[in-house]
């Protein structure tokens, strides 16, 4: 159920997130699932100190082999069983490894610490992103531009206004990506906690994550959750990324990336490639949250393939996400704003309404 190739997206969107939902993080935070359960039932009394050094000991000592574990899980689907295996052979006593556990407690945990990491350095992204966008919408508050509709001109506006509306679909997605929960999975083989609530607390504090919900083998929320708000920050970014390219037409020539791309045949193209590529990864995020959104389909008391399906894809969305903020921060650091030729459009002494002040209004919110 693994790739043999640690997750990558470097073609041109390359950030410091892939690596942390890489194939090689995600097995490693198993491991640390594993060593932090043993920590945890040692602290509500559950094993013996000595088990519970035993159980990190082994930890400690394992090592991941990324293509065995690979191999090694398609005989039970899923590669914390694997792990658990390993473990276990590396101590003689082996209670506290894998302590009242079922394998969907190792994965969705280790998907929890993963996705919380890299949704944390993405986070920072999306107000990078936003912060150029506040100095657009500052620096051009007062600058007409002509506003189009259904692909025709239609009145004059403030291309600050255009740069605000943008900054208002990102921080909307980003605050979005900040409600969202992370939780602790410790819920044993049918969700009945044989390990204790004690335990399954402990073990969330001790790994910094969510406490509740206390049972989510088949509710599948949190994950669902995850996608649905990397798709809408993808969205808005993709909404500027199209704006962008627009803009950029030969036939408009308003806006030009600081460093545009060339062509292979036509020397005389200046592409606007960092927007290109940012919709281009934008644009695989609505399906990749449509298989999560799929996966609440999570039948009895273990999902049949649809918990399996989450796996690379949630990581997989995020990757994509942060590869699109990635470029499209490229696109509008030191974007060229021909303010020339969006006033020639615009006519003398052009009415641009009430602009200037709504854009002051946004540039007024709260981050």
């Amino acid at each position: 159920m693994l790739s043999r190739n640690t997750y990558s997206d470097r073609a041109s969107g390359a950030t410091d997130i892939h690596a942390l939902l890489s194939d090689e993080a995600f097995l490693q935070a198993i491991v640390e699932f594993e060593a932090a359960l043993a920590t945890a039932a040692e602290t509500t009394g559950k094993v013996t100190a000595d088990q519970a050094d035993q159980s990190r000991a082994a930890t400690t000592a394992f090592e991941l082999d990324l293509a065995e574990i690979a191999d090694a899980s398609a005989a039970g689907a899923n590669p914390a069983i694997p792990i658990a295996k390993g473990l276990k052979a590396l101590a003689s006593d082996t209670t506290a490894i894998h302590f009242q556990a079922t394998s969907q407690d190792a994965i969705d945990t280790a998907l929890s610490l993963c996705l919380k990491r890299a949704v944390a350095v993405l986070i920072d992204d999306a107000r990078n992103v936003e912060r150029l966008l506040t100095e657009l919408a500052t620096e051009y508050r007062a600058t007409p531009v002509m506003a189009r509709t259904l692909g025709q001109q239609a009145l004059p506006t403030t291309f600050g206004l255009v740069a605000a509306g943008w900054l208002e679909g990102v921080r909307a997605a980003r605050r979005e990506a900040e409600s969202l929960v992370f939780p602790v999975q410790y819920a044993g083989p049918v969700g009945a906690l044989p390990g204790g609530i004690d335990t399954h607390d402990q073990l969330a504090a001790d790994l910094g994550l969510a406490a509740r919900p206390i049972v989510w083998h088949t509710n599948r929320q949190p994950v669902a959750q995850v996608g649905v708000a990397m798709a809408q920050l993808a969205g808005a970014v993709r909404k500027i990324a199209g704006d962008i390219v627009m803009y950029s037409a030969t036939e408009v020539a308003e806006l030009r990336e600081a460093t545009p791309g060339g062509s292979s045949s036509m020397p005389h193209k200046a592409n606007p490639a960092a927007s290109v590529a940012a919709d281009g990864y934008a644009r695989r995020t609505p399906a990749l949250a449509a298989t999560l959104l799929d996966a609440l389909d999570s039948r009895a008391q273990r999902g049949v393939g649809s918990w399996h399906a989450e796996w690379q894809t949630v990581r997989e969305i995020v990757a994509a996400t942060a590869s699109a903020l990635n470029r499209i921060t490229a696109a509008l650091d030191g974007l060229i704003v021909d303010k020339q030729s969006m006033s020639a459009r615009c006519g003398e002494n052009p009415d641009t309404a009430n602009a200037v002040a709504i854009v002051d209004e946004i540039l007024a919110k709260e981050n």
